[in-house]
């Protein structure tokens, strides 16, 4: 499918992201761009990431692809008023950064037979809203897809073609895995850079501590930036996974804490061991491969026909 045809719902950085990146795949297409946010939604029409202004039912109206991209804790109600209005044969994703109650309110709320698969793209900005959108926001990173079980095989296959204009690689993986992995490398690292900077802005010495911090204070708080309603929203739709990493990481803290309490002998030899998993993480990403270097990524048709087969069956 090439859709022509566009409706996206929440225009933010990542909804107003992919109309972009629409445009620059296929400029004749035509997008209604839908929001709660009358200033996101003039904004995005001013960075040309949508063509015009829309009701939720103008929006919806003969739209052959629908791309849900509110904040994951607006969907359920998003969901309820959608499904009567969705087109027959439309094509609907959604980019929320959790996926196992998306799926289930998709499954409960929307009408049978509708062509959903979600979707989460591994890519994304501390700066949020329209103004700091871009078409090549998505080149090189993973896009999670996480099809209905009921979603027909000309629907993942839609999807796939879809994430691939964007120059993203899509990977297939079910709600609850993808919860949790998510949970360890993009859930917890902010969840990390709130608590560092909470602790040590509620202390008397904030002023003073302040006035010496520099780079590497600045680098590791920096993911404070991003949308405090996005991640209010994952950590309640994803709160069983949060509490676990975050208790294996209070494990590590309080292991290491130890360490340096009782002189280890073995420090330098902790810390050298981090230095070689980050930097063997890096030659991994940087040659398309996982962190242990012999898995590669599913970046090719052929590598994600087998993984979709893999999981969903070859009857579909």
């Amino acid at each position: 499918m090439q859709p022509t045809r566009v409706a996206i719902l929440g225009t933010g950085l990542i909804g107003s992201s992919v109309g972009l990146a629409l445009k620059a795949a296929r400029p004749s297409v035509q997008i209604a761009g839908y929001d709660a946010s009358g200033d996101h939604l003039r904004r995005a029409q001013s960075v040309k990431a949508i063509d015009r202004r829309a009701s939720l039912r103008d929006a919806l109206a003969d739209a052959d692809l629908v791309v849900i991209s509110t904040p994951v804790g607006a969907m359920k109600a998003l969901f309820e008023e959608i499904g009567p209005l969705l087109p027959v044969d439309a094509l609907v994703v959604d980019t929320g950064s959790t996926k196992a109650q998306v799926l289930r309110w998709a499954s409960d709320l929307l009408p049978n037979g509708v062509r959903f698969i979600g979707g989460h793209p591994m890519a994304g900005k501390t700066e949020v809203g329209p103004d700091a959108a871009d078409a090549k926001l998505f080149q090189g990173a993973v896009w999670c897809l996480v099809p209905l079980a009921t979603a027909p095989r000309d629907a993942i296959d839609d999807a796939v073609r879809l994430v691939e204009s964007f120059g993203a690689a899509p990977y297939f993986l079910d709600a609850d895995e993808h919860d949790g992995l998510v949970a360890s490398v993009s859930h917890l690292p902010y969840l990390m850079s709130v608590a560092l900077i909470g602790h040590l802005g509620r202390e008397r010495s904030w002023r003073e501590t302040a006035s010496l911090a520099a780079g590497g204070f600045a680098y590791t708080t920096h993911l404070t930036d991003s949308d405090p309603q996005m991640f209010a929203d994952i950590a309640r739709t994803n709160r069983d996974n949060l509490v676990r990493r975050l208790d294996l990481y209070v494990d590590e803290l309080l292991a290491l804490r130890d360490a340096i309490a009782g002189d280890a002998a073995d420090l330098k030899e902790r810390f050298e061991a981090a230095r070689l998993l980050h930097a063997d993480w890096l030659a991994g990403r940087a040659q398309g491969q996982t962190s242990e270097g012999d898995n590669p990524l599913p970046t090719t048709r052929s590598m994600l026909t087998g993984s979709l087969f893999g999981r969903f069956g070859r009857d579909r």
